[in-house]
């Protein structure tokens, strides 16, 4: 199955202007405000959709209040998307609309669609290319320096599960998700093709046996965005859930927020890239694996001198 990513995650909220400026603030593109409904794209053209909570048009809502109603995967061609269609519906009710988009739930209660891919290939993220000594890859320029976060792709999303095996296989099996990483007992890390980033989605094992939004993973430059787009989105009163910091599985930087849409959002850059050579690993779940290392309410704006200076300018 050619599933290429995300494309887009749908809300249902009760404060629409609420999540709409977390969003703006985040750094997401608003491309529509109209009939109830915010729609806001990453650089690559991947979506967050904000609709009201109680819009008929919504899927039935899998956990209480403010949460995910709908993950929709992009899909490379027509063709893959019959095909998807045709699996499915062996044993679970699919639904296709007009456009092509078909529509089922996945064994969670997690309401999943499908269509042709609506992502764009990114010509250039300028990052900030790392100099270290004796291996220069940056000569001849300055470092890139950033206000705020443009985030590039809505990367991965996270869910806690009643059954993570069940989850595992439906993936799997019948998607062709590809294992990249197991916490032990706990949690299955699946990316969506053999040659993909670390995970696109990530099922964590909930010991009260109810499924809900855990948090989505947005895809920043470099680290220099990561920390400046943190500083600036925290700076307009948005509260870190944990972070900044550095996985352990995945390798990636992080920064975590609360989102007031349900569950958090994560800033992430450098997460590793697998091809079909990748072995897969199996961490212990403890909480001293979560990270490398991790701080835990973000980064205050430094406004002291610095120690070349004795004295504020007059």
């Amino acid at each position: 199955m050619s599933i290429v990513g995300i494309d887009a995650v749908t809300y249902g909220i009760t404060n629409l202007k609420k999540s709409a400026t977390f969003y703006t603030d985040f750094g997401l593109r608003k491309r529509s405000s109209k009939g109830g409904q915010f729609l806001f794209e990453a650089q690559d053209g991947s979506q967050i959709i904000l609709m009201k909570s109680n819009d008929k048009s919504l899927p039935p809502a899998f956990q209480t209040g403010n949460g995910v109603r709908e993950v929709t995967w992009g899909v490379s061609t027509k063709t893959e998307l019959a095909r998807i269609k045709r699996e499915l519906a062996k044993d679970r009710n699919v639904i296709e609309e007009n456009d092509g988009t078909i529509r089922t739930v996945d064994p969670a209660g997690v309401p999943i669609a499908f269509r042709k891919t609506q992502r764009k290939k990114l010509k250039n993220s300028g990052r900030t290319d790392v100099n270290a000594p004796q291996a220069p890859s940056r000569v001849d320029q300055r470092a890139i320096y950033y206000d705020r976060a443009r985030p590039l792709t809505v990367g991965h999303i996270v869910f806690n599960v009643p059954d993570r095996k069940a989850q595992q296989d439906f993936y799997v099996k019948r998607l062709g998700f590809v294992v990249t990483d197991y916490y032990l007992g706990r949690g299955v890390f699946l990316r969506v093709a053999p040659r993909s980033n670390h995970h696109s989605v990530f099922f964590l094992e909930d010991e009260s046996g109810k499924t809900s939004i855990n948090h989505i993973g947005f895809g920043v430059r470099d680290i220099h965005e990561l920390l400046a787009g943190g500083i600036a989105f925290s700076g307009k009163g948005w509260n870190t859930a944990v972070g900044p910091g550095r996985h352990i599985v995945s390798s990636c930087y992080f920064w975590y927020f609360n989102n007031p849409a349900g569950g958090n959002s994560e800033y992430f850059c450098d997460e590793d890239y697998c091809s079909e050579n990748w072995k897969v690993g199996r961490f212990n779940p403890a909480p001293g694996n979560f990270a490398e290392w991790a701080l835990g309410d973000g980064i205050k704006t430094f406004r002291g001198l610095p120690p070349t200076r004795t004295k504020q300018d007059s």
